[in-house]
Order: structure tokens, then C-alpha cells, then sequence
């Protein structure tokens, strides 16, 4: 039977199903159903009520149960599990992907981990409790050990047939990894390679001993880089011997991208997201209030903290103030400016080295093509203030003011969007950390210190 294709045209056929589901027709739900894809099955699922997800949920084939299960959320895999037997466990998890069964290990508490560990076959625990003793964010986590390993010495139709015969458990056969008598990587050929080869061939001579690996203790995201890097769809994991410990595909490191891209932005905007799990931010319905509330309340009390001493400089010019009140009403669009300019240098400063086109060692070199190019900018805002700070101002001295500390303030800002992110990165932080609400508050403090010193200076 074909496969049938989520679309939003199953919308269509919703007062159907519920109408079943009312009806108790679990065994026609279950025939329709099992034609789906997973990824279609659990969106489905979102429609209905927990108590009628459950049921159909049981309904299915075992495999395909296994690849549903894979595709929900933690916080729905934890609930499913508490309520399987332990044989429906079993099942469930001894057809789950390595790599799917590992992030899900990651996610759960100690106290379900050691009981799945328990319920698990002597085989499946140990391959578990390896691929969690890798360090959290390496490659190790990432790796399947399902791939198609061949030796120099096959023929090509010996090759064929190895292939055939296990190729149906391996994660792709697109690519086949040649090892020697110690396991050590040696090559990887293309599927297309071997069946375009004569059948008396020996697989060696079709080698060209080029290919591309990485060590299982290599970041996830390095792993995304090589993989980009070389248009990959499966990358070989070894370990410091060069033996072949497992592969790693594309579908594992769309997830992994997935995951830094969200911790990334909510990094950006000042969000913690370790009261919520990566995978959970997003579902805002979902989120318990109180960790939505935990998630974002320590950056934003520690920002108002620093707020206050924009407060205290500002109070430490009273004088001033009082004698050039129009300065107030310039000091708003003095530090928003300052502080867009910081956000915008950070931006690209983050990004870049998120792709790797720039590493710790450029830092000097940016700082440098930053100071010609905030100076631009600086010198342009200044110009577009002009105008507006001698019709407001009144006063030729008080344009001036507004115009040097809008081409500083722009310039500080810019410098400080550029070099934040290299501290965080040699303070071993993620430099997304370097956030828009961190850069402008600091703007806010130094813009504003700038701008009343400047007029201080000035207009005394």
C-alpha cells in the first residue's frame, strides 16, 4: 500500500477520524494510520486527545511505533513510557535508532534512566552506556554504529552480496566504509562506485584512499561544519586510532543545527535555557509558567541593575541638566543609535563565527575595519542629527554636542558589538551570549556618560 503523504488537505478528513475515534473503530483508524509517514502521525497527534493518542499510539506496528515515538518531544516520550509495560518498552526502544535512543537517555531523569537500563536487552544497554559516556554535545552522542563496513581484499561481487545482506539494518548504504583486520578507516565508496564496478574486481582497486572523518570527542557543531564543508550526507566517526566507531547523517545534524540556531536566538535575547529544555523552548503553549517566568527573569533583573547606573550618571550631571534641559530629549535617540550600531557589529561578528570564517586570532584585524566603518556610520548620524539638534537645540554649542557624541557613541557601540563576542569566546562562553539586550544596556551606560561629559565639557 502507497504511503499517504501528510498534507493540509488532511483537514479534510478530521471529522472522519474523530468520528471513528467517537465510534471506537480503533482497528479501521489503525489500517488508515499505518499507512502514514511518522513525521505526518505525529502531527496528527497534536489534533487529538491524549486518551485517544495513546490508544492508536499502541495500535501500531511495532517499527512503526518506534519511529513515531522518535520524532515526539522529550516531555511526550517521558509520559508515553511511564505508561508502557515493560514490554512495550522493550519493544519500543530496541527498535529505536542508536542515536534517537541516546538523545532520549539524555533527556530523562536519573530515575527513569536506571529503570529503561534495566529493561533493556544485555545488547542494547551496553551500546547505550557507550554512547553516553561520550562527553554531552560530542559526536559520540550523535553516533549510529548501523553502517556497511567492507574489506580492501572483496571482490566487488562479494561486496554486493555483504551489502544485500546487511545493508537492510544500516542507516544508509549510499556510502560503504572500507576497514582493515583492526577495524582502522581506510576509505569510504559511494554505492554507485561498487555497482559501476566489474564483479571480479577487488574492492582495493577501486580505493582512492581519500575521505573525510572526525574523532567521536569533536563538537557537534564541528561535525555540521565538515558536513557542510564537503556536501556530505553520512560522516565516518572514529576514534584516536583511526578505527571506525559508527557514522553520523544528515538527518542527525539538521537537529543538531536546529538546536544551537534556538539556543543561539533565545542567547540573543537574553533568555536562559536551562529552566526550559532546547527542544521545549519553542512551544510556547506547552512551557510551564513558571519556568517560562525563570527563563527570562535573571537577564532582566540583572540588566535593570545595570540600568540603574545609567540612573546615577545621569543624576551626577544634574546641573547641567537643569541649566540645558533639551539635552533630555536628545539623549534617548543618542543611546537606542549607539546601541542598534553594537547590535548590528555583534550580529555579524556571531554569525561568522558560528561558520567558522573567523576565529580569535582576526580580532585585531575586525577592530580595525570596524573603526573605519562605525566611524562612517557615526559621522552619517551625526550629519542626520545635525539639523534637528540646531532647530531644537536653539543653539549651535548644543548641536555640537549632540553631533561629536552621536559619532563617538556610535563608534563605542560598534566596538563593543565586536569585541564581546571574542571575550565571551575566550572566557570559554558561547559568544551568543554577547546578547542585543547586554550590548544596548551597555550602550546605555557609556553612551549616556559620554554624551553629559561631552556636554559638561562644552557647554560650561
Amino acid at each position: 500500500m502507497p504511503k499517504f503523504k501528510y498534507s493540509p488537505l488532511v483537514t479534510l478528513v478530521m471529522p472522519e477520524i474523530k468520528e471513528a475515534i467517537n465510534e471506537k473503530k480503533w482497528h479501521i483508524l489503525k489500517d488508515f494510520i499505518s499507512t502514514w509517514e511518522p513525521v505526518d502521525i505525529v502531527e496528527l497527534f497534536k489534533e487529538l486527545n491524549p486518551e485517544d493518542i495513546f490508544i492508536i499510539f499502541l495500535m501500531l506496528p511495532t517499527n512503526l511505533q518506534s519511529a513515531v515515538f522518535a520524532k515526539f518531544d522529550a516531555n511526550t516520550q517521558e509520559k508515553v513510557l511511564k505508561s508502557l509495560s515493560e514490554q512495550q518498552v522493550r519493544q519500543i526502544l530496541s527498535e529505536i535508532k542508536p542515536d534517537d535512543r541516546t538523545e532520549l537517555f539524555e533527556e530523562l531523569p536519573p530515575d527513569m534512566i536506571r529503570k529503561l537500563l534495566n529493561i533493556l536487552s544485555p545488547e542494547d544497554r551496553k551500546e547505550v552506556l557507550q554512547l553516553l559516556a561520550y562527553p554531552k554535545d560530542s559526536v559520540g552522542r550523535l553516533l549510529t554504529p548501523d553502517y556497511v563496513a567492507i574489506k580492501p581484499s572483496w571482490t566487488i561481487s562479494n561486496t554486493m552480496e555483504h551489502i544485500r545482506k546487511y545493508g537492510k539494518d544500516a542507516e544508509t548504504v549510499n556510502v560503504v566504509y572500507v576497514v582493515d583486520d583492526m577495524g582502522k578507516l581506510l576509505d569510504d565508496i559511494p554505492i554507485r562506485k561498487l555497482i559501476l564496478a566489474e564483479p571480479n574486481q577487488t574492492v582495493e582497486s577501486i580505493m582512492d584512499r581519500s575521505y573525510v572523518s572526525i574523532n567521536a570527542y569533536a563538537d557537534q557543531e564541528e561535525a555540521a561544519k565538515v558536513m557542510q564543508k564537503y556536501d556530505l550526507i553520512a560522516l565516518p566517526v572514529t576514534n584516536n586510532e583511526g578505527q571506525l566507531l559508527g557514522i553520523v547523517t544528515i538527518d542527525d545534524i539538521i537537529d543538531v543545527l536546529q538546536e544551537e540556531q534556538t539556543e543561539d536566538f533565545t542567547k540573543l535575547s537574553a533568555i536562559a535555557t536551562k529552566p526550559i529544555k532546547v527542544d521545549f523552548i519553542t512551544k510556547l503553549k506547552e512551557i510551564p509558567l513558571h519556568k517560562l517566568y525563570r527563563s527570562r527573569v535573571t537577564w532582566l533583573l540583572a540588566l535593570l541593575l545595570m540600568d540603574l547606573i545609567t540612573g546615577g550618571i545621569i543624576q551626577s550631571f544634574e546641573e547641567t541638566i537643569a541649566r540645558y534641559v533639551v539635552l533630555v530629549t536628545f539623549l534617548p535617540v543618542l543611546v537606542d543609535t549607539a546601541g542598534n550600531a553594537g547590535s548590528q557589529s555583534a550580529t555579524l561578528v556571531i554569525r561568522a563565527m558560528a561558520l567558522g570564517t573567523i576565529q580569535m586570532a582576526d580580532w585585531f584585524k575586525l577592530l580595525g575595519r570596524e573603526l573605519l566603518v562605525a566611524g562612517a556610520l557615526g559621522i552619517t548620524m551625526g550629519l542626520g542629527i545635525s539639523v534637528m539638534g540646531i532647530i531644537r537645540g536653539r543653539s549651535f554649542d548644543v548641536a555640537a554636542v549632540v553631533v561629536i557624541a552621536m559619532i563617538i557613541n556610535v563608534i563605542v557601540g560598534s566596538l563593543i558589538g565586536v569585541l564581546l563576542p571574542f571575550i565571551f569566546t575566550k572566557l570559554k562562553k558561547d559568544p551568543a551570549t554577547a546578547s542585543t539586550p547586554l550590548i544596548t544596556t551597555l550602550a546605555d551606560i557609556i553612551g549616556t556618560g559620554i554624551y553629559l561629559g561631552i556636554a559638561y565639557m562644552m557647554l560650561h
